[in-house]
């Protein structure tokens, strides 16, 4: 994909804006005056390609004054251009885990500068998002100054990591999460799927979070340039070849009444760098960042909606309709076992000296369990069961298998251990539970087992099987179980 921008600059020393590939200038080019237009051209594959250029004018005199013919008006030429893109900059980005809040992400770009003699300075970072803004971390901002943005250099064949926290934006933090992309996605697919109408209605704009960072001595529009339809023409790009490759039967022009531009919890991201002492500029993007919230919406396109429902399908639309359930019932199913809706914090209750010692020469300690839910459509009723050491011997009779490399008799947990919980979308729930130790110290007591089912209202889940399309594929299956993935240490100390 190359995007071609510039200036063009009459004989008379004015200029006009080009832009996405077309100049269009406000006044004719009279008889001897002449243009020059500096083309700008981006490449994002590197190696040596051909392109091809059209120029065309059109005369403000008559077709008549000129020839007989009418399409004798229009003046067209091509030009041929070879040209070899080299590499710059080599940007990825990652995500990890927030140990501040579970709901939050620590979103890492790592920019490498490939060039043996260019030094780069980074002028701008941005990110796009329907839900969460993002806020540079130390590695971007300057503590001593107050949080201001550092200037940051890239040296040849240096590697710098820009670290920001992905957080749910003022006004999502809020109000309650609709995701209103997700739940026309939904629609779609049920009246595709269900309806003997074909849905023809495209989806409502999402309204966009910009997150930009100025790192250089000003700021760069990225809303209302032409950069913004070069990150909107990306992201369709990504997003075609995304839905082409799930849901290949698809047909492509049903793709924009089915499935937005954007998701409501993607990251789109661009950063501008500049030439130190030079004047090369230029700009690398990244569509697409997926921040691990889980994607377990899709397969209520399977349950027949309320009303609506066709007795029978067009033959003309059976394959179809029959590939795309069978499309979501597979990536379904593979959404739920690598996505993880609920997730376990075990903290102390406090800060500090937190352990009493007993007559049993036991030290315990309170501490705070927090059942984190990922999910923004459904809610979920959770049985939490934790598990001392002494227990895992027995458990793995009964069919749970759980790990812990200390011995069996370090600690236990003192009181009740099975609770029973409800949690909202995006919300959280604790309960305060103890811990009893044979001696002071660090701790792992990332021992515990989740059982979960989704509760939704809106959802049609008492719907006959009759009334589905494909009985095989309609689920109401909303259960989940799951164990520690990694260690929570907490420090006892005995007073």
């Amino acid at each position: 994909m190359f995007v071609l921008a510039g200036q063009a600059i009459l004989s008379d020393g004015s200029s006009v804006a080009a832009g996405s590939g077309t100049l269009a200038p406000a006044d004719a080019l009279e008889p001897g005056a002449s243009l020059l237009v500096p083309v700008w051209i981006r490449g994002d594959r590197v190696g040596a390609h051909a392109l091809s250029l059209i120029v065309g004018a059109s005369t403000t005199q008559p077709a008549s004054a000129l020839a007989s013919k009418a399409g004798s008006k229009l003046r067209s030429r091509r030009f041929d251009i070879d040209l070899v893109v080299t590499p710059s900059l080599r940007v990825n980005a990652f995500v990890r885990p927030s140990l501040r809040d579970p709901h939050e992400r620590i979103v890492g770009v790592e920019v490498e500068n490939v060039q043996t003699d260019l030094d780069v300075r980074l002028v701008q970072t941005t990110f796009t998002s329907g839900y969460f803004e993002l806020v540079p971390l130390s590695a971007v901002c300057d503590p001593a100054d107050g949080g201001a943005a550092r200037e940051v250099n890239v040296g040849p064949r240096q590697t710098v990591n820009l670290m920001y926290r992905a957080r749910p934006h003022r006004a999502a933090a809020v109000d309650p999460v609709r995701a209103e992309p997700e739940l026309f996605t939904v629609g779609a697919l049920q009246q595709y799927i269900f309806s003997k109408d074909k849905p023809t209605a495209l989806p409502e704009p999402i309204r966009l979070v910009y997150s930009s960072t100025v790192l250089g001595e000003r700021g760069i529009d990225c809303v209302h340039s032409p950069l913004q339809g070069y990150i909107s023409r990306a992201q369709a790009h990504r997003r075609r070849n995304m839905l082409r490759s799930a849901y290949p039967l698809l047909p492509e022009k049903l793709q924009p009444v089915l499935f937005p531009l954007y998701e409501t919890f993607g990251i789109d991201f661009v950063l501008f760098w500049s030439e130190n002492g030079g004047r090369r500029t230029g700009h690398h993007s990244i569509t697409g960042i997926d921040l691990g919230v889980p994607h377990d919406y899709i397969v209520e396109a399977l349950n027949p909606p309320r009303t609506g429902v066709a007795r029978t399908w067009l033959k003309d639309t059976l394959q179809e309709r029959e590939a795309l359930i069978q499309s979501i019932a597979s990536r379904a199913a593979a959404a739920r076992r690598s996505e993880r809706p609920l997730d376990v914090v075990i903290k102390l209750a406090g800060v500090g000296r937190q352990g009493t010692a007993g007559s049993d020469g036991m030290t315990a300690a309170d501490v705070d369990v927090t059942v984190y839910n990922h999910s923004w459509r459904h809610g979920y009723d959770v049985a939490l069961q934790l598990v001392s050491p002494s227990e895992i011997e027995r458990l793995a009779a009964a069919g749970v298998k759980l790990e812990h490399p200390g011995p069996r008799s370090a600690w236990s947990w003192v009181g009740t251990t099975k609770h029973s919980l409800s949690v909202p979308p995006l919300g959280s729930v604790s309960v305060r539970a103890q811990v009893a130790c044979s001696a002071s110290g660090i701790i792992d007591v990332a021992l515990w087992e989740l059982s979960a089912t989704a509760v939704d209202p809106q959802l049609a889940l008492d719907t006959p099987a009759a009334h589905a399309a494909d009985g095989q594929h309609w689920s109401t299956s909303r259960e989940c179980r799951l164990r520690p993935l990694h260690p929570s240490f907490i420090n006892v100390a005995a007073e």
